[in-house]
């Protein structure tokens, strides 16, 4: 029915591309990949009969990318709908309800690119499949609670039933994860402006980007300019989504260490002459 080994290639290839783009801009992230088995896709026909007339199967790859912030999210959705095509109508995003406790769903279907196209080889099936693949986008605290959910509730439906009380205090875990996700990111926030005022460069920049350093430590020249504290206060104010995003948007390709991210930043945000002349030729060419 599928072969196997072309879809395993796909699915390598899809984490593979994704995984680069991430890591080129910092992001924390941990990525998980499947393609549906012949037994499964054929339960998932047998669960409605539609699949083959008015509607196709469109997650027979599935990517889970786990954030370690959750104000990553809608970064990294965009992200990736810059270098793959959303399919519009089956987007299913879940809209925060103050009324009332529920995971929210952050899922996305992606149409493959040609190149993947030919290599999944599904012309005789079409009628069956859709070539795209399933992204979802969760974070590292909602992860364990989703799996736990998954085998305990959703695939058990009928255990649940009656049982109001238990389903809704199992949603209140959610939510105190979701609360305490918020209460994370405030605490490194907090622990970063301290940093700032107390002229820890390094510290505060590790901090308050949150993003994975390959070279942490600040050159001798960029901490002599920053004992000028209205220099390091325009660094300290950079929106931290703001910079992954024109990251991406230039196509940013040098190695994540704070030294260039102090580039890059002073480059697009605060523009100041001393850092600029300091500041490696190629990367100037590049990224403006």
């Amino acid at each position: 029915m599928i072969d196997h080994l072309n879809t395993k290639f796909i699915e390598r290839e899809i984490v593979r591309e994704i995984s680069e783009i991430l890591n080129s801009v910092g992001i924390m992230f941990r990525i998980f990949s499947r393609s549906k088995s012949s037994r499964s896709v054929s339960k998932k026909i047998e669960s409605d009969q539609e699949y083959g007339k008015s509607k196709k199967i469109q997650d027979l790859l599935g990517i889970r990318i786990v954030l370690y912030f959750n104000d990553d999210i809608e970064t990294v959705r965009n992200i990736i709908s810059r270098s793959y095509s959303e399919s519009s109508n089956d987007v299913s995003i879940d809209a925060v309800n103050s009324e009332q406790f529920k995971a929210l769903r952050y899922n996305i279907i992606y149409k493959l690119p040609s190149n993947h196209k030919e290599d999944l080889k599904l012309e005789d099936l079409s009628n069956l499949f859709d070539y795209t693949f399933e992204l979802q986008i969760r974070t590292i605290f909602s992860e364990g609670w989703h799996e736990v959910e998954h085998d305990l509730r959703y695939k058990c439906k009928s255990d649940w039933k009656s049982y109001e009380l238990q389903s809704r205090l199992l949603n209140g875990v959610y939510a105190s994860l979701e609360t305490n996700e918020w209460t994370m990111i405030k605490i490194f926030d907090e622990l970063s402006y301290n940093h700032y005022l107390n002229k820890e460069w390094e510290a505060m920049f590790r901090q308050k980007f949150r993003m994975r350093f390959l070279e942490d430590k600040i050159s001798s020249d960029i901490n002599t300019i920053f004992q000028n504290n209205s220099i390091a206060k325009k660094f300290f104010r950079i929106e931290r989504n703001k910079l992954i995003e024109e990251m991406n948007l230039r196509g940013f390709y040098f190695p994540i260490t704070i030294d260039n991210i102090i580039y890059f930043g002073n480059l697009v945000f605060v523009k100041n002459s001393e850092i600029k002349r300091i500041t490696p030729n190629i990367m100037i060419n590049d990224m403006t």
